[in-house]
Parts: structure tokens; C-alpha cells; sequence
């Protein structure tokens, strides 16, 4: 045989849709997808399947057999299957889900922001097929999560739905909201574990790239909206990849690119929110907090005194920026005080620490007056985004009540008398805080743009509803009249949790609705007292419109 001439190539494998469909797959070069999966508007993914017989002298072979010989699978993975039917990918659909609808602060997270995806999709026409294979699954990925607010009708279906995220009419329907969120469910839970799949097949949780990084923190957010698993994997890949990326970013000068120091800071504290709410370990260190968001601001008092001091700032509309990150980066760093003195595996491993109660209570403190001047100064401002407000509001009631729930954990399962009476009264101060925060939370839901979609904050407005819903239930044994204030925060979050109604299955959990109904009650009994004394053909217009 003549040496000079040249080995065949080997043909590559076959796509995973093409296999499953049992039918010849004509794999193309650079990842580029298959002309049968470009004809089916289909996500072409491979999966490498190991060839060739084992090594003769491997260690382990006898292991090996007994394994093979039993069925088990070496490499289970886990399981993405759907029985729902995806939507056709069209580039129609695409296009809506991914450019038309940017109701959600997420699409500007900045690790989102360091790729080239929007650009990416431009030019291939919202064509996801024709995309490299990480770019097209983080595409894949970010029309799942905008199907959560689409109104396309190969998201909804036939029936009722709005004619775009602007109809007002359609919005004030109760029902036709949470309609939309049962018909809307088995697509999303289709394109999940779509995304899912093709996620896991590329790799995305273990090759650092600036896609693969988005990948994996839109896969979490999906978790937060599904209920997802304890240990936030797609989170720990995410900061896993940016401790990778980030040093790269600094010396090829995009960091700046990605949205700067506030950005990334306002960034990390709703992710160590979301681990607080769900009692899940801090994937985020101080060395995370310090390479993304600088260096340590002055410390809180210098904050509070620098916010008083500007009262007579003539200049106040370009101060209050520079206040945003020093504020947000506290808050940050009080989260992971909470989880590593109080709610943290090693916290809950030794006795309770009283001390850090007390420290807590003290920065919490000092944190909501620090919130308190920033909202009174950002309200007198002209053309303050109302999500910059929600973020620093979201900020203080997503520690505020996780960390009034951990004092009650601990009051209850305390056997000691005199512990005991000490925290409960610490227990009160906490729980004085969390007031404090729902009345915080609710105020920045109000300040929100109208209309505005953020399904990810499900879990947290469902937790305050229901804590507002034990301070009206226990004001009087529930015969005395609300506060106008406290009705207006019942109000604003049976209306957030209708409008959440929308993009989520809330409707099919007789417990949400229920939650609804109670709000609503407590509403309607306030406004009746409210305006008894005046004109009951006025309440009755007034229940009417609400």
C-alpha cells in the first residue's frame, strides 16, 4: 500500500435528532447543523459516543464487565425528557420571543452583556440553526425564558391573549391572566427541557466560555421560577466560569463592557437574595464580591452621612449614582454575614451566636436608614428608572425576612428559659425589620414600569403575601380596620401576584389562588370601611373597578 496516500477521513457521528429518528444523518463540518435539522427547525446537538474496543491492560475491566453485564449506565446524567411538544423554532418565533419582548432586567445581566449574542442573531436572520453550537444554545435558552411572557400563539394557543404587552384591558382580567399561565405552561416546560438537554450535551456546566457562562445563568433562573434543585448547579458553573473569564476580561479592557461596577454589584446581591430565600449555600465568596465590584466602599456610617450631607447638593442628580454601589455592595456583604453566622450548614452545626443576632439587627438597621435617604433623594429625581428603585428595595426585604424566619426557627427550638425570653425579644426587633421590608418591597413593585414581567421573583412576592397576610390576619383577630398603607401593600401584591399569574401556572395551585382570594378580601373589607362614611354607590364603583 502507497504510504503518500491520504487516510479517508472518518465521518462524523450522527446528530442525536437524526438518531432518535432512526434516519441517515448527513453531519457538517465546524458544528454546523445538519441539512435535515436545518429543514425541521430543530436544535441539532451531538452526543460523542466512545469507540473502539477497551484497552486490553485497563485496571478495571472486571468492574467493567460485571457493570456492563447488569445494565447499569456509567454515566447516568440526568434526565430531560418532556412529554409536551416544542414549538416550531422559526425565526419568526425567535425573533419575538428574543428581540420584541425585553420586559425582563435579565436580558441586561452582564454576563449576558459580554457576549455577542443580540449581534449574533441579527445576522443570521433569527435563524438558531445556523448559529456555532454554544451560541446556539444560549439563544435556545433565552427564547425559553422570553416564552414566559410571550404572547405568541405558539405559546398560548387559541383562546384569549393579549394583543401586545401593552393591552391594559386584557391585563385587568384576573382570570384571562392566570388562564394564560395554565395554557402557557406545556410549551415552556417543553423548550426547558429542551434547553436543558442541549445544555448539558454541549458541556455548558464544564467548559468556561462567555456563552456558556450566560448558558448556565439562564438555566438557573429557570430553576427559580420551577422550583429547582437545592444545590443551584447552573449558579456554581455560572461563577465558576466567570472566575475563569473575569481576568481576561480586565486585561483585554472589556470588563467596562459588561455593565461596570454597579452593574455586576446590584448583579450579585439579587443572587445572594435568591440563595438566602431558599435556604441554598452562597455560591458567591468575598474574593467573587471583590473582582467583580471593586474594592470595598467606605463603610456604612460614611454612606449615611454622605446621604444626609447631600441634601443641599446641587448636583444630587450625579451623586445619587455613585451612592447605588456602595449601598448595594454593603447589602451584598450582609448576606453572606447572614449565611455564614446565622443560616449557613457550619452556623447551624454549633450553638447559636446571640452576638450575631444582635450585629445583624444593628447593620440591617443601618441599611434600611441608608435606603430610606437614597429613596427619598432618587423620588425627587427626574428620570430615575423605576427598576433601580425596586433593586435596592428588593435588596433590604430579601434579607429582612429570611432573616426574621431564621429568629423564629430558633426561639422555637430553643429549650432553654432564659435563652428563650432573650430571643424573643430579638425576635421582635426582627420581626419589626421585616415590616419594615415588606413595606419596602411593595413600594418598589409600585415604582416598577407598567406593564412589567419578572417571573423569577415569584417565590418572593408568594413569601411576603403571605406574611402581610398574617399581620392583617393577627391586626384586631382580623376585625379591625387596615391601615390605608398596609391596604395598599395587600393590594399591590395580589395585583403583582396576578400579573405573575400570567407567565406562570399559578392558576393550577388551588394554594395561589387561594392566596389571591385572601388578599383581595382583606382589600375589599378595608375599602369598605374606608369609604362606608361617605357613599355606598361609591364603594360600589370602587370594588367594581378594583
Amino acid at each position: 500500500m502507497d504510504s503518500t496516500v491520504a487516510l479517508k477521513p472518518k465521518k462524523p457521528p450522527a446528530c442525536n435528532p437524526c438518531k432518535a429518528r432512526r434516519v441517515l444523518c448527513h453531519p457538517q463540518p465546524n458544528g454546523a447543523p445538519c441539512p435535515r435539522c436545518v429543514e425541521r427547525r430543530v436544535l441539532c446537538t451531538t452526543t460523542p459516543v466512545p469507540r473502539g474496543r477497551p484497552r486490553k491492560n485497563f485496571p478495571h475491566q472486571p468492574l467493567l464487565s460485571s457493570l456492563q453485564v447488569t445494565g447499569l449506565d456509567l454515566h447516568p446524567g440526568p434526565c430531560f425528557e418532556s412529554s409536551e411538544k416544542c414549538p416550531d423554532l422559526s425565526p419568526e418565533f425567535v425573533s419575538h420571543c428574543f428581540e420584541e419582548l425585553r420586559m425582563d432586567a435579565r436580558y441586561a445581566h452582564p454576563t449576558i452583556a459580554a457576549t455577542s449574542i443580540r449581534s449574533d442573531m441579527r445576522a443570521v436572520a433569527f435563524d438558531i440553526n445556523l448559529l456555532p453550537p454554544q451560541s446556539r444554545v444560549l439563544a435556545l435558552c433565552m427564547v425559553t425564558y422570553g416564552s414566559l411572557w410571550s404572547y405568541h400563539e405558539s405559546v398560548l394557543g387559541s383562546g384569549p391573549q393579549p394583543e401586545s404587552m401593552l393591552d391594559q384591558t386584557f391585563s385587568s382580567s384576573r382570570q384571562e391572566l392566570l388562564k394564560c399561565g395554565v395554557r402557557r405552561a406545556p410549551v415552556y416546560r417543553a423548550l426547558r427541557a429542551e434547553a436543558f438537554k442541549a445544555a448539558w450535551e454541549i458541556g455548558a456546566i464544564l467548559m468556561p466560555s462567555n456563552e456558556n457562562a450566560a448558558t448556565c445563568y439562564l438555566l438557573d433562573l429557570m430553576d427559580q421560577t420551577s422550583f429547582g434543585s437545592a444545590g443551584r448547579p447552573w449558579a456554581t458553573a455560572h461563577f465558576a466560569h466567570l472566575r475563569t473569564l473575569v481576568p481576561n476580561w480586565w486585561l483585554s479592557g472589556s470588563m467596562l463592557s459588561t455593565g461596570g461596577f454597579p452593574r455586576w454589584t446590584g448583579a450579585l446581591l439579587v443572587d445572594c437574595i435568591i440563595s438566602a430565600r431558599r435556604r441554598t449555600p452562597l455560591v458567591i465568596t468575598r474574593q467573587d464580591q471583590l473582582l467583580l465590584c471593586g474594592k470595598e466602599p467606605p463603610s456604612l456610617e460614611n454612606l449615611i452621612s454622605s446621604l444626609e450631607n447631600s441634601i443641599n447638593s446641587s448636583d444630587w442628580s450625579t451623586f445619587h449614582w455613585a451612592s447605588l454601589r456602595p449601598y448595594l455592595y454593603h447589602m451584598t456583604s450582609l448576606a453572606r454575614q447572614l449565611h455564614d453566622t446565622l443560616t449557613g450548614e457550619y452556623a447551624h452545626s454549633g450553638p447559636l451566636s446571640e452576638a450575631a443576632i444582635l450585629t445583624f439587627i444593628n447593620t440591617l438597621s443601618k441599611l434600611h436608614a441608608a435606603l430610606s435617604l437614597l429613596l427619598d433623594r432618587l423620588e425627587h429625581t427626574p428620570n430615575v428608572p423605576g427598576g433601580a428603585i425596586y433593586t435596592l428595595s428588593l435588596g433590604f426585604a430579601g434579607l429582612a425576612l429570611p432573616f426574621y424566619h431564621e429568629v423564629q426557627y430558633r426561639e422555637s427550638a430553643c429549650n432553654n428559659v432564659s435563652q428563650n425570653a432573650r430571643l424573643q425579644a430579638l425576635r421582635e426587633q426582627a420581626h419589626d425589620m421585616a415590616v419594615l421590608g415588606g413595606r419596602a418591597l411593595a413600594h418598589g413593585i409600585r415604582m416598577l414600569p407598567q406593564p412589567h414581567c419578572l417571573p423569577y421573583h415569584w417565590t418572593a412576592v408568594r413569601d411576603w403575601a403571605e406574611f402581610l397576610l398574617r399581620e392583617a390576619d393577627g391586626s384586631g383577630n382580623g376585625n379591625r380596620p387596615l391601615a390605608r398603607e398596609a391596604t395598599r401593600d395587600l393590594e399591590t401584591f395580589a395585583r403583582e401576584l396576578k400579573h405573575l399569574g400570567y407567565s406562570l401556572d399559578a392558576a393550577s395551585t388551588p394554594e395561589a389562588t387561594a392566596l389571591i382570594e385572601r388578599l383581595e378580601k382583606h382589600v375589599d373589607r378595608a375599602l369598605v370601611s374606608l369609604f362606608a362614611p361617605v357613599s355606598p354607590v361609591l364603594v360600589l364603583i370602587h370594588l367594581h373597578d378594583h
